[in-house]
This record gives C-alpha cells, sequence and structure tokens, in this order.
C-alpha cells in the first residue's frame, strides 16, 4: 500500500519519537526508517511486488541491503526479547531476489521536471539515494563518478560471493528511470592528477567533448542481465580545481559531496612504507573485484576486526591457502558481524586474538615477517570496550610475506583544492550542520566524508537528509526537522489481520549456504529464503506498528482484557492508584496500557462491549520524496 493510499483513509496525527523508539523499534532503529512491519506484513499475505514497492519508498537499494545490512533493525526486534528476532534482512531479500529473477519492474513514476539542477560527487549509496530523492522531486540530477563502475564501495569493496554486482545494477537501474545523468569517468582535482591518469587532452580533461557513460543492465539472449563493462582505456574525463565553483557557472544550483572513504590508514609502524607486500584491504579487495586473482603471497596476514577486514581475509583465502587474521582484543570485541566471523571460521581462517603489530620486517624491500606483541584486555576506552594494553617481552614473529592492513578508512580530499572554501575537520571529514550544509554556500556533503566510515544503510539516511536539506535550500526554506515528535498515519481496515495460533512456537528460519566444498570458490555463499521459509518466517512478526486503542466512554471494566493478555500490557487498576493512566474510564477504576510491552497477539480485542481495537501507527518518513513539485504545493495548501 502506497503512502498516499494510506493518508488518504487515515488520520494524521503528531507522535512523540519517544512512542516510535519504544514500540516499532525496529522502523526506529533503522537509520532509513524503512517501513518494516508494513513489508513484512505483505510478504505474509504474498503480495511480494507491493513488498517491494513498499521497500523502495525509503530505501532505493533493498537489494543491496538485502544481501549485506548489517541489520541494526534486527538488534531491536521485539521477538528478540523472548526468542530469535524475526530474520527481516532475509526477508528483505527474499523479495527483491524474487523481483529480480521474475523480471519484475515497476514502473517508472511520472515526474513535473523543475527547472533547477543539482549535481552529486559520488556514485555510492549516500550520492545516489540523493539523487534518487531529488529526481523524484523533479529537480535535474546529474552524479560525476570517478570510476568506471558506478556503485562506489558497494561495487568495489564487496566480495562477489556476498553480493553479486547485477543485484547493484538492479537498484541503480530504477533510479536511473527516474531521469538520473551517471557520468562516469570524471575526475575533480588539480593538473597533476590528470597527468598520473594518462589524459593529457585539454577538451576531454574539461569533461565536453564525449557523452557521458551510462552504466545499465542490458540481457543477454536467454533475458539474463550483463554487466556493462567500461573499457579500460576509456580516458578520464578531468574537471578543473576550480571544479566545484565551475559546477556552479555551468548552471548547478546545490552540490553534494558524497565521494566516500576511499583511503585506508596506515599501520604506522617501521617496516611499512614502501615495502613490497604491504597493501591496503580496499585496494586489494577493488584488484580482485577488477579481476586480479592472482595470489598476493604464500602467506596473508590481514590486521584489523571489522567487516572489511574480514572480507578481505575471506578474499584471500579464496586465492591464497594459508590466511591469518590479527585483532587486538578478543572475538567478543570484535566490531565486524557475527555471522561474517562465523563463516570466516568455518573457511578456515587461522585468528590470532590479543595481538598488534609492532614491526614489518623486511628483507630485500620485501615483507618477510611481521613481528607482534601480545596484548591483554584493561579497563574500557570511549568506545566502551577494554582497552588493549601491551604485554611486556611477549613479541612473536608471523612468518608472512603479505600483509593486508584493515584499520579504518579516509575521505581523500585533495579534488577540493586548497581554495575550495570548504572546511574540514582534524579527522578528515568535511564540516557540516544538521542538514549536511557545508561552510560554502550551495555545497552539501554527506555519507562516509561527513560521518567517516559508515554503513551503506546510515550511508542512504545520509542521502535522505541530503536530498531534504537541498529541496529547502533551492526552496529559500529551512529544514524543518523535528528532533522530538514526527508525523504518523493512524489506519484501520480489513488488512490489519489478527495473529495466527502459532505465532509463539513458530522457530526463526535459517537461510541455506553452499556446501563446504565450494568456499574456495567466488559463487554467492548464502543461498536465500525458499518461498515457504519467507512466509513462515514473516509470520513470526509480532507487528508491533498496530496499536491497542481503548474507547474509554465503552469500557465497562470487565477485567477480561487483562484476563486474557498474555504478557501483562493491559492491567485494571483502581483510579486513585494516581499517575497520569489513559483512558480514565471512571472513578471506579482504569484501563492501563503499556504498549511497548504489548506483542499485538489480538486476544484482547474480543472485547464484549467492543471497547478495544487495533489501529495502524503508519510512519511516513519520507513522505515527500515521491511528490511531484504540484503534489508538494497542493500538500502545503
Amino acid at each position: 500500500m502506497s503512502q498516499s493510499a494510506v493518508s488518504e483513509q487515515g488520520n494524521r496525527v503528531s507522535l512523540e519519537l519517544d512512542w516510535l523508539e519504544k514500540n516499532i523499534r525496529c522502523q526506529h532503529r533503522c537509520p532509513a526508517h524503512m517501513d518494516i512491519p508494513g513489508y513484512i506484513r505483505l510478504i505474509s499475505q504474498g503480495k511480494y511486488l507491493e513488498s517491494y514497492k513498499l521497500m523502495l519508498e525509503t530505501n532505493p537499494f533493498p537489494t543491496v541491503c538485502g544481501y549485506v545490512c548489517p541489520r541494526p533493525c534486527e538488534s531491536k526486534c521485539k521477538r528478540g526479547d523472548f526468542d530469535k528476532p524475526v530474520s527481516i534482512d532475509n526477508l528483505k531479500r527474499f523479495v527483491t531476489d524474487y523481483i529480480y529473477k521474475n523480471r519484475i519492474k515497476p514502473p517508472a513514476p511520472t515526474i513535473e521536471r523543475r527547472e533547477e539542477k543539482v549535481a552529486i560527487i559520488g556514485a555510492g549509496p549516500a550520492g545516489l539515494t540523493a539523487a534518487n530523492d531529488l529526481a523524484g522531486m523533479g529537480y535535474q540530477v546529474t552524479v560525476f563518478e570517478k570510476e568506471s563502475r558506478v556503485g562506489g564501495m558497494m561495487m568495489w569493496a564487496i566480495p562477489s560471493y556476498r553480493l553479486p554486482r547485477e543485484q547493484i545494477m538492479f537498484d541503480v537501474s530504477n533510479i536511473e528511470a527516474r531521469g538520473v545523468e551517471i557520468k562516469l569517468n570524471t575526475h575533480f582535482g588539480g593538473p597533476d592528477e590528470a597527468a598520473s591518469s594518462g589524459n593529457t587532452d585539454e577538451t576531454a580533461s574539461s569533461g565536453s567533448s564525449d557523452e557521458p557513460i551510462h552504466y545499465q543492465i542490458p540481457n543477454d539472449s536467454s533475458g539474463k542481465p550483463i554487466i556493462s563493462e567500461t573499457p579500460d582505456q576509456a580516458a578520464p574525463r578531468k574537471i578543473p580545481e576550480s571544479a566545484i565553483s565551475g559546477l556552479f557557472k555551468e548552471g548547478y544550483k546545490a552540490v553534494f559531496v558524497a565521494v566516500g572513504a576511499q583511503r585506508g590508514r596506515k599501520l604506522e609502524v617501521p617496516g611499512e612504507e614502501g615495502t613490497e607486500g604491504v597493501m591496503d584491504c580496499l585496494d586489494f579487495l577493488k584488484n580482485v573485484s577488477a579481476g586480479d586473482l592472482k595470489s598476493p603471497g604464500k602467506t596473508v596476514a590481514v590486521i584489523g576486526g571489522g567487516n572489511s577486514a574480514v572480507d578481505a581475509a575471506r578474499t584471500a583465502k579464496r586465492i591464497t591457502p594459508d590466511v591469518y587474521m590479527i585483532y587486538r582484543r578478543t572475538r567478543n570485541e570484535m566490531p565486524a558481524l557475527k555471522h561474517e566471523i562465523e563463516e570466516a571460521e568455518l573457511e578456515g581462517i587461522k585468528f590470532h586474538y590479543l595481538v598488534a603489530p609492532v614491526k614489518v620486517i623486511v628483507e630485500n624491500g620485501k615483507a618477510k615477517g611481521l613481528e607482534c606483541v601480545k596484548m591483554a584486555l584493561g579497563e574500557p576506552d570511549s568506545s566502551g570496550r577494554r582497552r588493549p594494553e601491551p604485554i611486556p617481552n611477549s613479541e612473536f614473529v608471523i612468518d608472512t610475506d603479505c600483509i593486508i592492513t584493515a584499520l579504518s578508512q579516509e575521505a581523500d580530499l585533495e579534488f577540493l583544492g586548497d581554495d575550495s572554501g570548504i572546511e574540514a575537520t582534524k579527522w578528515g571529514t568535511l564540516v557540516v550542520d544538521d542538514g549536511l550544509k557545508t561552510s560554502k554556500d550551495g555545497v552539501f556533503a554527506g555519507g562516509d566524508v561527513a560521518l567517516g566510515p559508515s554503513t551503506i544503510i546510515e550511508c542512504i539516511a545520509q542521502g535522505h537528509l541530503a536530498s531534504k536539506s537541498i529541496d529547502c535550500y533551492l526552496r529559500g526554506e529551512g529544514l524543518k526537522e523535528s528532533k522530538d515528535k514526527t508525523w504518523v498515519t493512524l489506519i484501520e481496515g480489513d488488512y490489519i489481520q489478527e495473529r495466527e495460533s502459532n505465532f509463539d512456537s513458530t522457530p526463526r528460519e535459517e537461510m541455506a549456504t553452499i556446501p563446504k566444498s565450494r568456499r574456495g570458490s567466488f559463487d554467492l555463499v548464502e543461498l536465500g529464503f525458499a518461498e515457504s521459509q519467507a512466509r513462515v518466517e514473516a509470520d513470526r512478526c509480532l507487528k508491533c506498528d498496530l496499536s491497542i486503542q481503548v474507547v474509554a466512554e465503552d469500557c465497562i471494566l470487565c477485567g477480561r482484557c487483562s484476563l486474557v493478555c498474555p504478557v501483562d500490557a493491559l492491567e485494571q487498576v483502581d483510579a486513585d492508584t494516581g499517575g497520569d493512566y489513559k483512558p480514565h474510564v471512571s472513578k471506579d477504576g482504569v484501563v492501563v496500557r503499556h504498549t511497548d510491552v504489548c506483542i499485538r497477539c489480538g486476544n484482547c480485542k474480543d472485547c464484549p462491549v467492543d471497547a478495544i481495537n487495533m489501529k495502524r501507527v503508519f510512519w511516513e518518513p519520507n513522505e515527500e520524496i515521491n511528490k511531484s513539485p504540484k503534489a508538494q504545493a497542493a500538500g502545503s495548501d
């Protein structure tokens, strides 16, 4: 059900964000605030296309997220309070796989175009999300990307055994269908960079001599999508050093910088610089994604404990037999996703915990080993994790000829030049306000370049915020984002189904994976849900977007609702017990609703006087995105 259809049949009310945080916890925790209960309900009804359309309203990359999202929503799933959380991400992947495999293409929206042009630098999740939103608002959007492929780190840094490249392009095709223009091989920066790229032609450098290269999905004779490759010899277009000022001169009214964080941080230990065999994980992953499958060494040591480190180790294991991971804390403190660590262990990667590197051992300019020191955990640091402290005289050497560092990433801001007028922090990120405005008028920044290394879903949320802020800027309005309240629609109807009888005893469905014998390949490891699994898993959802409504004047205080409630979410108390209870029925008693405890089982709806009903709380975090300018104007009256 679309947002507009819901809004027409419900009542719009302002609701405390605190209520949403306590009750619709999954949607609140999702950085993009996807309507998780809504799309899961549609899956349980077998309405997969409707579920997919609902996903697209808040996330232009549901396919990508179905494969690689870190699942913050599941950490807050109310089902997890007494059981395992609903497999939200796997349900998302089931729907997007269904749409993709069945070649279902939602029709492109009809959009009334505006005159204003917006430029976006960077074709990663933040930039493309902002482009998708702004195009939906009617703006003319051009995305400039320095690489030969669209997608940013989704395309280059996430291994194909986790995220098939055609799935990225499937999401991108929906964005292009909105009229977004994507120009690849477009570099921003000074003359030195142009020379190093091999591009010496002044006309080509300006970006005006050839047509933009669009990254689309062609099909082979069987109808299967093929990834288009931009030839390696294609001359990169070059935009002068005063690029951002030049964009304004070309007629762009706003610029969104979303270049990501694509430069790895150094170990800063002796022997690291200039040594053959020492490389950054992003460079390694990018080379493999580009087709370089030669072994980086006989023994590979990956340093770090995040998702990028695990990706690098698992990728190295597919082309090198002997791979280690070195992490200065214990397994419990590793920031990588738990199931990714388990997969690495299953694939035979060896782990050195409570170990930190102190020196790269070099022989004839090549890495020969890594000197490390053992660590012990001390008091918690600013992150809340116990601080690793070296143990005196515990040094030892790991024999390795390849050291891949995966410590963290930072943005490369050299392309801005020295006179851009854009302020940066000491951590290498751009300074932005609450609306992602930079210190230069008309220039906004978001994603990793403003946050530091972030997840895809966090960057998507940044893209949404940027589009709202840019829209307000171009309209000459202030960004109106309340930190305490939000608008919701209270609705009721036949599609609000009662709870199935066995919802409390249904175990979580587990996704099938390829056999261990095939783990050395780049074949997709996680195989997805079967339809039968998806329907069963969707029924485990507790429907947290449903809210109990007690009609005060009809209640007779019989107490039946409190007796049949399995979690004591409804309680009858004496009126003189005090407290701000609602609804107040009479001086004789009060029915108290503990909505944050309620599991929406529907037992209380069997009220002898029909004083209890359930309404859906429909949260519309991005309600303006899919409206044309005419519709927006009508909605503001």
